[in-house]
Formats: structure tokens, sequence, C-alpha cells
């Protein structure tokens, strides 16, 4: 099966479309976005600066996923578990999110997550067949890559 060449935003052009998303995230038209897009500050552990990116999300049962590549930096500052700010659907929250690289649960939930928005595969390096599967060899080399960044909401010590 012949494989379908997906093109892949340029780097240098996040620099233009990451301030745009996240004036639009925070804005009264959110909704044409906030379906499959959030917004996710953090705290830089080494700088102590309060960064906000913006990220395609999915919901798994009352978790909210990202994914992103090894190769990024930020999802660093979320090793080992980190409060974070998201803003999901218009509405900020503050939630606990970790980043994980197990090789199972990632493969279960890119696969997932790709199904959904086959277009991101590109920025995965996965190529995609014309029926829009994954290539199974791309996705093997792409799960040893790629990070699960998984928020959930934050518990305050009172609730249960």
């Amino acid at each position: 099966m012949i494989e379908e060449i997906t093109l892949k935003v340029p780097d240098p052009l996040f620099a233009i479309i990451n301030p745009l998303m996240k004036f639009l995230l925070r804005s009264p038209l959110h909704h044409f976005w906030s379906h499959s897009l959030m917004l996710i500050t953090f705290v830089g552990r080494k700088s102590g600066r309060i960064y906000t990116t913006p990220v395609r999300f999915i919901r798994n049962g009352e978790a909210i996923l990202c994914f992103t590549s090894a190769e990024n930096q930020w999802w660093r500052n979320l090793r080992g578990g980190s409060e974070v700010r998201l803003l999901v659907g218009g509405k900020e929250g503050t939630y606990y999110a970790e980043a994980r690289r197990e090789p199972d649960e990632t493969k279960t939930l890119l696969t997932h997550y790709l199904g959904l928005f086959p277009q991101d595969a590109v920025y995965h390096d996965i190529r995609l067949r014309k029926d829009k599967s994954l290539n199974p060899e791309d996705l093997e080399h792409a799960v040893r890559k790629a990070v699960v960044v998984e928020a959930t909401v934050a518990r305050t010590p009172a609730d249960p």
C-alpha cells in the first residue's frame, strides 16, 4: 500500500502560531478550537519562569492527555509530577500533570490519539497509509521517542 505524504508545519512558524493560539484559546472565539486544543501552564524547574504552551489533547476517562516528542524540552518540567494550570474548553483549572515514557502504554494511547487526529502523525514521524492507518514500523520507532503527559484534577488535602 502506498504511503500518504502529510505536510508538517515548519518549526519557525510556531513562533507565530503559538502566540496566536494562546490569544484565540483565551478569547470568546475559543470554541472553534478548544474541543481539541488547550493551554498548559507550568513552572520551569530550573528557571522558575512560568510557561504557557498550546497543545492538542484528548480525554481518557477523567484524565486529560497530550503527547509530545522527547526531543522537545517543555515536558521535562513535568517529570515526577507537577501542578499545572490547564485552559480546556474555555475553563481554567488546577491539575496535577506527569510526563511518562512507558512503551506499552504509550503505544496504546498514541495509537488512539492518532486515530482521532491522523494529521498529527507527521509530528511523531509516522507515515500514514492511504487508508489513514499508521505505518507499523514508524509507530514502533515513534513510541520510543513519544512522551505522554497525563493531567488529572488536582485534589486538595480535604478531598477523599
